[in-house]
């Protein structure tokens, strides 16, 4: 084995209950800071050693809805390395989205690997239990930090942009709205009634609330039933069709995540027993086109691509997986990703997932990472997978680990993947629809509960595709459209500013 093979040598993990003093409560710094505190001490090393340190952006610097009023450090990644007593040579502040921490996980591997750093660190936390909770109880906190050295922010975004001037014309901004589209097409495909599509959503991500209700570092410890997943209440209200409350992820949580990377000869040196050494054994990331731009809306290609190029570079079968933590965020990344898989019938999650472990921004994959190191430590030899995804579908990462090593090249081919991504048939799009056209998805929008109105995306007679919003719709005929009652409606539809317009007929 190379001294310069890379691996993951320490892992980390915390939680922090909403204190009732909430002038003591973490902020985010100080919960990435105690996750980053926690990896040293499971790899026996200290903090000084670190000359290579990323953070995953935290949610209140990926989005004005998440704005923090208290505050935060001026330079994030700075501020978690001097809670490590830790001078990184290099500070990076990663972009948004949930495959961020396997990115940065594999940008360390190939770092070490080429001998330009010795010791790397990945880190990330959560406070937006405290801060929501502070902000009811109007309780004033300063969660502001001026921190020193250089660092590099590499903004929100990293590649192509996943949302168009028309989808934002269409207040579509939130990642429900996309999930909506793309569950809703899903249900269409498979022939389900919104109830039966329910119950199956429900079958599928069910058995993670017992993982994680026996996971001590998630936020929430309630086993949900099938039945308080899949039957709407007041506690389970809709929120955009078809998802109901506890289908879907909870960012309410204190959550941090941690991991620390070296070099076979560096752990050789520093007496890191080899128990302790996890390989990154498969990597492959890419990205999805636009929404509109998709060969089919009820799934992603760049996820299947991803996944299978990973398998691939670690020289591993999707039966030959032995722990795996899916992205959980909907229900609809989860059956598409364990269909790839052939996982429907095995656990899969390691957390307990989003909707019931916890869903802590853009940092949750990195506590599956550290999920899958310790499983693979406990049966050496065994296989373990993390996957991450971004925006809808839209990013992804998916990373194999091992404590056994493979002797070739652990990374997919990117370019490869994107340029079958870029390839696939796509009927196309307009901003400006005129005519008769059909739905092909859609999503209702509820204000606590109550059906408000209804976006679709339609295709003109020639296939192209469409945004618009629906008119003229009561109470009554927006809960049959969210009942599966109006399925590929025929529609009227004109150019409107700033949204398109459009009618059943």
């Amino acid at each position: 084995m190379r001294d310069n093979t890379p691996i993951l040598i320490g892992a980390g993990q915390v939680v922090e209950p909403v204190p009732e003093d909430l002038t003591q409560g973490s902020s985010h710094a100080e919960i990435a800071g105690r996750a980053a505190q926690a990896a040293l001490q499971d790899a026996a090393i200290d903090g000084a050693l670190m000359d290579w340190l990323a953070c995953v952006r935290t949610f209140s610097d990926s989005s004005p809805a998440y704005a923090c009023p208290f505050g935060g450090p001026d330079k994030f990644p700075r501020a978690v390395a001097e809670r490590i007593n830790a001078v990184p040579a290099q500070a990076i502040y990663g972009v948004i989205g949930g495959q961020s921490p396997q990115t940065l996980v594999a940008e360390a591997a190939q770092a070490l690997s080429a001998g330009e750093i010795k010791f790397a660190m990945v880190a990330g936390g959560e406070a937006l239990a405290n801060m929501r909770a502070a902000q009811r109880s109007d309780t004033s906190l300063d969660w502001s930090e001026t921190n020193y050295g250089d660092w590099t922010d590499r903004g929100w975004f990293g590649g192509p942009m996943i949302v168009s001037p028309t989808e934002i014309a269409h207040g579509l901004m939130d990642a429900m709205s996309y999930y909506g589209f793309i569950e809703t097409a899903r249900r269409i495909k498979a022939g389900r009634s919104l109830a039966d599509h329910r119950d199956y959503m429900a079958k599928l991500i069910a058995p993670m609330s017992a993982v994680a209700a026996q996971n001590p570092y998630a936020m929430f410890r309630d086993v949900y039933s099938e039945a308080e997943i899949a039957m709407p209440s007041a506690a389970n209200r809709n929120l955009v069709s078809p998802f109901l409350k506890n289908m879907v992820a909870k960012d309410g949580v204190n959550q941090g995540a941690a991991v620390v990377m070296t070099t076979v000869g560096r752990a050789r040196e520093a007496g890191i027993p080899e128990s302790q050494w996890v390989f990154l054994r498969g990597h492959a990331e890419g990205q999805e086109n636009l929404m509109l731009d998709r060969t089919d809306l009820s799934r992603s290609l760049a996820m299947d691509l991803v996944i299978h190029g990973a398998l691939a570079a670690a020289n591993a079968a999707a039966d030959g997986i032995d722990h795996a933590d899916i992205y959980s965020c909907f229900p609809c990344v989860v059956d598409q990703a364990a269909t790839q898989l052939a996982r429907k019938d095995k656990p899969m999650t390691l957390t307990g997932g989003l909707p019931f472990f916890g869903g802590p921004g853009n940092n949750y994959t990195l506590h599956g990472i550290c999920e899958v190191v310790t499983a693979c430590r406990r049966a050496p030899g065994s296989i373990g997978l993390a996957h991450g995804n971004g925006g809808w579908m839209s990013k992804q990462a998916v990373g194999l680990y091992s404590t056994e090593w493979k002797e070739s090249d652990v990374f997919a081919d990117e370019r490869q993947i994107a340029a079958q991504i870029a390839s696939q048939p796509s009927p196309g799009q307009t901003s400006e629809p005129s005519g008769e056209a059909r739905m092909e998805s859609y999503i209702v929008h509820h204000k606590r509960g109550v059906p408000t109105g209804a976006t679709i995306i339609g295709h003109l007679a020639d296939k192209t595709r469409f945004y618009a919003q629906l008119q003229d719709m009561t109470q009554a005929a927006l809960t049959a459209l969210a009942d599966g009652k109006r399925d590929g409606a025929p529609l009227k539809v004109i150019a409107g500013v700033p949204a398109n317009k459009a009618w059943l007929i």
